[in-house]
């Protein structure tokens, strides 16, 4: 389903990591808050997440960014925090800079707080669900939440992220048969991230290099749908 428009692989070319060593910062390994990279196309979107109380919404935000080093304790994000992630990305024959602004608010302070809610979603481009595969009940809200958020004039694409994942563990809450049920019904594929004890894992950087390649795929493919539509409608009118 992935790569037909987005090289997934890309970053670990010759080409990709000469790109790439303008976007580690050496001293932390986390990507740079904004690299110096000339002469490259940029295009922003803004990403919502979101999730249940400690589904790993603010964890998986830091991850995606590079930060190794991410406190695990749960701590529930307070009013609503930004972070902007810089991902280059090889679309078709041309590099482009994608800037993705992830906007992350905690549960409680939503409900406590009106404002909240709209402002995040206004003008989202993408909402990422997040589900813990320890929680029985994550996918079935995200199933639930999925028309909710989705139908907005913006028209975001959906994106769902599983957290707390370990392959072959078969005390995981959300089985196999949950995820297969669900991407047949929803027609959206799962991505899962993988547990983490707060190391440096050596598959971590192919691990969040996919997730972001995916998400960068499905909001250029969300553009381009929208160009052919508009282009559409104009041709009629005429």
């Amino acid at each position: 389903m992935f790569g037909n428009v987005v090289k997934l692989d890309w970053q670990s070319t010759a080409e990709g990591e000469t790109i790439m060593q303008h976007f580690y910062n050496p001293l932390t390994n986390g990507l740079l808050e904004r690299p110096i990279l000339p002469n490259i196309e940029e295009v922003s979107y803004k990403l919502f997440f979101v999730g249940k109380s400690g589904a790993g919404k603010s964890s998986t935000i830091a991850r995606l960014a590079g930060i190794l080093n991410f406190d695990e304790e749960y701590v529930e994000t307070r009013g609503i925090r930004k972070s902007n992630i810089y991902w280059p990305v090889k679309v078709w024959d041309r590099i482009i800079l994608f800037r993705l602004q992830c906007w992350d608010a905690g549960d409680r302070d939503t409900k406590k707080f009106g404002h909240i809610l709209p402002v995040c979603k206004e003008e989202a481009d993408v909402i990422v669900f997040v589900f813990s595969f320890t929680d029985p009940s994550g996918l079935s809200t995200i199933s639930t939440n999925l028309p909710i958020y989705l139908n907005d004039k913006s028209k975001p694409a959906p994106i769902v992220i599983g957290t707390k994942y370990c392959a072959g563990d078969f005390t995981a809450k959300v089985t196999i048969d949950d995820i297969d049920e669900f991407e047949k019904t929803q027609n959206i594929t799962i991505l899962k991230i993988n547990k983490t004890d707060g190391k440096y894992d050596s598959n971590e950087t192919e691990i969040t290099a996919y997730t972001l390649n995916v998400i960068c795929e499905q909001l250029w493919i969300r553009d381009q749908n929208y160009i052919l539509n508009q282009e559409m409608e104009s041709s009629q009118i005429v």
